[in-house]
């Protein structure tokens, strides 16, 4: 219990008399109070709550008088008086300063948290004060003869503030950095509004699932946790006096490495003390290079090294497999001495120049990226493996499809090309390895846009697979399946469908229900579903294909996230648009660690929630979104890309919705050049195009345009989509809707009889 007491000697003053209630006296309860007791009594900072006296009652119950600290916790108090960052960071450095004193003296306090960190206010000042030092720590001495102890089934701490060795049962070794991982935490909320792991989701699934969230789980990027706040994310930068665009700008930039560097799993990754931590904070506040960031090499490559494990083990397999693919297959056709050249080669490119890249010696300063290590090898391919083309074309091929992953198409297209001009060349133009090159190839034309390129390449590849191996080969599976994905990029939706439905059939009762081939025709078999307006069917499709393919491949895995993108899609479709927000928040958030902000499967995720913003009437988050993503589009894929032309298009109806007409019809105007131009008049997205296009002169009341644009997009539509696709039926409703704007009401109703046909025979 805590008593406001009145102090009358030697000081009179009113303090807080701390005391065991009666009943509590436990062993436990006692070892934490003496615990607090003696450390409080150790220590000397303003910033500590000051113990003044400490006896034992007539009833032999311990109490001790201590500082009466009159205020709220640090986090509602900032947010009571809307304190900017820098003022949150200045409280956040005297917090700091005072744990450093803590430890300087030999204590940890192990619970460091906002409602542990008071704040007074005297003469206009804001004041920090840490109290309840119940399960602290001392570093030298015991700070009571009892013992305050935690059984296997309990947590001595907070679990929300708590570091990966303190949650650990059988860690002993617990040292200051423990605090600094909960001081992360607390700049982590003071700065974001919203803990790294929300305590609902945290707490569900007792403590051993608590243990594992604190010792395995990567917390959020700050500003990727502020975006998925939704409405709340708005009243959190209200608080802090900025806008919630403005705050997500501030913590990616260097602002949010500061919390998670002290937030590290492995404590040798952590700040070394709190005072360093409050000198990393001055050095934001005033300009200068952070300690924080960025990462070193090492800390950069067992990260990399942990998202990317696919992709490194591909890298280094290939050239294991080279070295011992060579020694056990030359050997016997090329004789003894040619295949020991091929060793010392790939060894040699393998030693020199992939190893040697990494080396602080031989190239100092060095920027390690995995594009890093492809770069090295890609340099240096040509020159080492010039006489062993076969080697060379399959290091390529690993090398071009690794680029294709990382969104490198460029890269990739050189090796993959490369690739199968040497298979042509030397295996001819129907072996397996050749046919797979062409696969390969294929898609990364897919990835540039360049789809009829991708479809006749394919189309060769499905013919030459079904004349050697047969309908039922796995090759020629994945050939149907391949094709079909081109024809849905050209728009060629009855097309894909029953090539995914005949393969979808014959892979399920070839290969089995659960076989990759056949869980992608299912996932491909809803993107067209989708296409078609089957919105309904596709999501069911789609479902069945992330409960398999999460569960076999897993839910960090590139392919998982993009179905999620087509699921979150088909939501907005159907208006569920906080469904969709949702999805595309989930996957937003693995993308940005696992491939990286810039990657296209990334930019898909940000686009499509821009359009989910914009139909919940989020203009400004909407805008800021499509502009970043409308501009990494271009430098990515270029400005006529699909893609870019698809952002472009979000963006003008986001304009549209705004009355901002003149931007919107410069948007539109280039998305209707460029997509007649590259994907034909009749393509569905230029249809698109053509439909914003109309309703933008629609509100403006030119009605003669958006009349020439909609019965262009209405015939188009109509025989590329059929007449009861949704979107066929919006341009009628449309066209309805502008004949009665324009006030003739005689081409109204012909089109909405039109219309009432159409519906009767759905029906």
């Amino acid at each position: 219990m805590v008593y406001l007491a009145e102090q009358e000697k030697p000081i009179k003053r009113h303090v807080a008399l701390k005391i065991i209630k009666p009943g509590m006296d436990s062993k436990r309860v006692m070892a934490r109070f003496e615990t607090e007791r003696q450390a409080l009594a150790l220590l000397d900072h303003p910033n500590i709550a000051h113990v003044y006296d400490a006896g034992t009652t007539e009833a032999g119950r311990p109490y001790f008088v201590m500082e009466r600290v009159k205020g709220l916790s640090i986090t509602e108090h900032c947010d009571r008086h809307k304190l900017t960052i820098e003022e949150r960071l200045r409280l956040f450095q005297q917090v700091c300063e005072a744990v450093q004193h803590a430890h300087q003296k030999g204590i940890i306090h192990r619970d460091i948290k906002p409602s542990n960190i008071l704040i007074s206010t005297e003469n206009d000042r804001s004041i920090p004060k840490i109290i309840d030092f119940g399960i602290a720590k001392a570093l030298a001495q015991p700070l009571t003869e009892r013992t305050v102890a935690t059984e296997d089934s309990q947590l001595l701490g907070t679990p929300e503030y708590m570091s990966p060795e303190q949650a650990d049962p059988a860690s002993v070794d617990m040292d200051t950095r423990s605090d600094i991982y909960s001081l992360g935490v607390l700049l982590y909320v003071l700065l974001t509004g919203a803990l790294p792991f929300d305590s609902d989701t945290l707490r569900t699934g007792g403590i051993d699932r608590i243990r594992q969230v604190i010792r395995e789980i990567d917390p959020k990027n700050p500003s990727t946790r502020l975006m998925m706040l939704g409405n709340k994310a708005t009243a959190i930068a209200q608080n802090r006096r900025t806008e919630i665009q403005t705050l997500a700008r501030y913590l990616r930039k260097e602002l949010e490495w500061i919390p998670l560097k002290a937030m590290r799993k492995e404590r040798a990754e952590r700040y070394r003390s709190a005072s360093e931590l409050a000198d990393d904070i001055e050095n934001y506040l005033k300009g200068d290079p952070l300690i924080a960031g960025p990462p070193t090499t090492s800390y950069r490559l067992r990260k990399f090294i942990r998202r990317h494990k696919g992709l490194v083990i591909g890298v280094a397999a290939v050239l294991v497999v080279s070295v011992i693919g060579t020694i056990v297959s030359m050997i016997f056709a090329l004789g003894q001495a040619r295949a020991l050249a091929e060793v010392e080669a790939v060894c040699d490119l393998l030693q020199n120049d992939l190893i040697a890249s990494v080396n602080p010696e031989t190239s100092p300063g060095r920027k390690l990226t995995i594009n890093s290590f492809l770069d090295v090898v890609s340099g240096s391919v040509e020159a080492k493996l010039r006489d062993m083309p076969i080697r060379e074309a399959s290091i390529r091929a690993t090398l071009g499809w690794t680029y294709r992953m990382l969104g490198e198409l460029k890269a990739a297209e050189l090796h993959l090309e490369r690739t199968l001009q040497i298979y042509q060349e030397h295996l001819g133009a129907e072996h397996a390895e050749t046919l797979e090159s062409m696969r390969l190839l294929g898609w990364i034309y897919c990835g540039q846009g360049r789809y009829r390129k991708a479809e006749q390449l394919w189309d060769k590849k499905l013919e030459i697979s079904r004349r050697l191996f047969g309908e039922e080969h796995p090759m020629t599976l994945r050939s149907m399946n391949d094709l079909a994905i081109a024809y849905g990029n050209l728009g060629r939706y009855d097309e894909a469908e029953q090539l995914l439905s005949k393969g979808f059939e014959i892979s399920r009762h070839v290969l089995g229900e659960k076989h990759q081939t056949t869980v992608f025709f299912m996932g491909n078999l809803g993107g067209v579903y989708r296409s078609q307006g089957r919105y309904d069917e596709a999501e069911q499709q789609i479902l069945k294909y992330l409960e398999i393919h999460s569960r076999v491949w897993g839910e960090q895995h590139p392919y998982t996230l993009t179905f999620k993108n087509f699921l979150a899609a088909i939501y907005r479709e159907q208006g569920r648009y906080d469904e969709a927000e949702a999805l595309y928040l989930t996957a937003l958030d693995i993308q940005g660690r696992v491939l990286g902000e810039q990657h296209p499967y990334t930019l898909w995720s940000m686009n499509g929630l821009a359009r989910v913003y914009t139909d919940q009437a989020k203009y400004e988050q909407a805008e800021k979104l499509f502009v970043e993503v409308l501009e990494e589009f271009q430098k990515a894929c270029g400005k006529e890309h699909p893609d870019t032309i698809d952002c472009m298009n979000g963006l003008a109806e986001l304009y549209t919705a705004q009355h901002r007409f003149g931007e919107a019809e410069s948007l539109l105007t280039r998305a209707v050049e460029i997509s007649s131009r590259t994907l034909g008049d009749d393509h569905p997205w230029t249809l698109t195009s053509n439909y914003n296009l109309a309703i933008l002169y629609e509100q403006q009341g030119d009605y003669e345009k958006a009349e020439s644009l909609l019965h262009e997009t209405v015939k188009g539509r109509r025989l590329k989509l059929g007449d009861t696709h949704p979107h066929t039926l919006e341009s009628l409703n449309n066209l309805i809707d502008l004949y009665e704007a324009w006030n003739k009401p005689e081409q109204a109703n012909e089109w909405r009889a039109k219309l009432a046909q159409i519906q009767d025979i759905e029906e």
